[in-house]
């Protein structure tokens, strides 16, 4: 895989939060250059910059069980542009809740687009409880000594250019018991 050829796109508001530390993360071991969504403005050179990369990482926030808004339009703005042409396309979305189940969809809703627009799905990564880490280094993840070593083996995966499969993410997040599901709850409602 060519380093040039690597696009690693910031979904979140946020330029020093979970998002882009992720991507930081993977930047180290791919290369590639880290673009930030912006805020306002066209998303056309966001699509072309797509476009040109032969494989596309997208992280972001999980906002009410997908991505941010400015995502999903950036989505819609490159479908209606089209010009894929089998470029591979890998997705993290994170959370607060440290549950796999509640941020899911966000892949699901990347793997929809590649499908409809010749892109190749690689697979993605759920981080639940990422929301509380506040862009702090991954070894900071409350179930840190699966996470690491999961998320390090998706890098693996993204640097061969292989598929990486969905058991990875699921086995590295165990949810917590009823007490702490109840004490999650309790502070998120605060």
């Amino acid at each position: 895989m060519d380093k040039a050829d690597m696009l690693l796109l910031c979904a979140s508001p946020r330029r020093k939060g979970t998002s882009a530390m992720l991507l930081e993360r993977i930047r180290v071991v791919t290369g590639g250059e880290v673009i930030f969504l912006p805020r306002e403005g066209s998303l056309n050179e966001v699509t072309l910059a797509m476009q040109q990369a032969a494989t596309i990482v997208i992280s972001g926030p999980c906002y009410i069980n997908t991505y941010p808004a400015r995502l999903i339009e950036l989505l819609e703005t490159a479908s209606l542009t089209g010009g894929f042409s089998g470029q591979k396309l890998y997705g993290i979305i994170n959370g607060g809740m440290p549950y796999v189940h509640t941020h899911r969809h966000g892949l699901t809703c990347l793997q929809l687009f590649a499908g409809q627009n010749h892109l190749s799905w690689q697979g993605g990564f759920v981080l639940g409880g990422g929301a509380m880490l506040d862009g702090k280094p991954l070894e900071k993840h409350m179930n840190h000594k699966k996470v690491v070593p999961a998320f390090d083996l998706f890098i693996r995966y993204i640097a061969e250019g292989g598929p990486s499969p969905d058991c990875l993410y699921e086995q590295a997040q165990t949810p917590p018991g009823g007490i702490m599901t109840r004490i999650f709850a309790k502070l998120l409602t605060f």
